[in-house]
């Protein structure tokens, strides 16, 4: 009997064919990988998502990152202090690693890289993107000029939000704050040395909340803006027509500064002594209160007009001395309570 083929069945089975391989050549979780054997064709993991990217803050509370095509952003805000590193615990895909992997220590800057490789070879890279929010300070404001003695604390302080020269809802991170000074003559910056920020301390000088700071020595006299950088805030006096009226003059007269006492030190150790025309100092002793016979100078290693540099000498019996003695090459002599313990 003679066969005879069917056109209608040909063409269904090729229809079948064809649909099958269609349909699983479009699952998306798959990459084709071509082995070496000739028509042997093996399927892996193609994944390169990353499926969760979460920290911890510095109160040990999880922060979830949201996940771009790209981006690995992370929402900060200014009250939290900004770690320098992180270790994030990364969920990925089937059979996906990721170079730093999971768990590993990686700065916390934008700009950090993430690289997902798949079981396939595929890879797709991540930036990381700090979403910071930060709410704007309270600006300070002066209505009249100022003038500014170098060698001197200055500061920016808040009394009261009923009062002027103040300054609030800064972001404590002394990382991110600069205080500098624009010339009115020829707009040059000069950054000043903050040595505090914070919300008030408990022991002089630093007893009111805001920011601390010593004028840049080399700086020209002359008239200037104040500015701070805060964050992502540049600050100044809310008072436009006030601006460039600070005026930066020179000390003429002898003081010292309440900055970096009290001081632990041995022998042959030196500390620093900070003011005003500090370099008419011809001798600088320590003494106690309670036996003020017994003075014990302490060797003067270097001035300038806004520094001493003193080193304690061998011999000075080990105990505290909370009295310091300042004679100037003019006569006078100073008596101040600035604590010094001899180890």
């Amino acid at each position: 009997m003679t066969k005879r083929n069917n056109p209608g069945i040909f063409l269904y089975k090729t229809v079948i064919l064809f649909l099958s391989v269609f349909l699983f050549s479009c699952e998306t979780e798959y990459n084709d990988k071509i082995n070496t054997i000739p028509g042997d064709v093996i399927k892996v993991p193609g994944y390169t998502q990353i499926e969760s990217f979460t920290i911890k803050d510095t109160e040990n509370n999880s922060i979830s990152a949201a996940i771009t095509d790209e981006n690995i952003i992370i929402t900060w805000s200014s009250y939290m202090k900004l770690p320098q590193t992180i270790k994030p615990e990364i969920v990925l895909g089937t059979e996906a690693v990721i170079s730093p992997a999971s768990g590993t220590d990686v700065p916390f800057a934008n700009g950090t890289e993430f690289t997902v490789t798949s079981k396939a070879g595929t890879t797709k890279k991540y930036t990381l993107e700090i979403d910071f929010r930060q709410k704007e300070p309270r600006t300070w404001t002066t209505t009249g000029g100022e003038t500014l003695t170098k060698g001197l604390l200055q500061s920016i302080i808040n009394r009261g939000s009923g009062t002027t020269n103040t300054i609030n809802d800064l972001w404590m991170s002394l990382e991110n704050t600069r205080v500098y000074f624009v010339s009115a003559a020829d707009q040059t910056e000069y950054t000043a040395e903050i040595v505090y920020l914070g919300s008030g301390e408990t022991v002089s000088p630093f007893l009111e909340y805001g920011i601390y700071y010593f004028l840049p020595e080399n700086m020209p006299l002359g008239l200037y803006d104040l500015r701070v950088k805060n964050g992502t805030y540049v600050l100044q006096n809310a008072s436009v027509e006030n601006r460039f009226k600070i005026e930066i003059t020179e000390p003429d007269f002898f003081t010292t500064v309440r900055y970096g006492f009290p001081v632990e030190k041995q022998a042959g150790e030196t500390f620093e002594v900070r003011g005003a025309m500090m370099n008419i100092l011809t001798s600088v002793s320590i003494y106690s209160s309670s036996n003020t016979a017994a003075v014990y100078p302490l060797e003067i290693v270097s001035l300038t007009p806004y520094r001493a540099v003193l080193k304690v000498p061998a011999g000075i019996p080990a105990g505290l001395y909370e009295r310091m003695r300042f004679i100037r090459n003019n006569g006078g002599t100073s008596n101040l309570t600035y604590a010094v313990t001899v180890k």
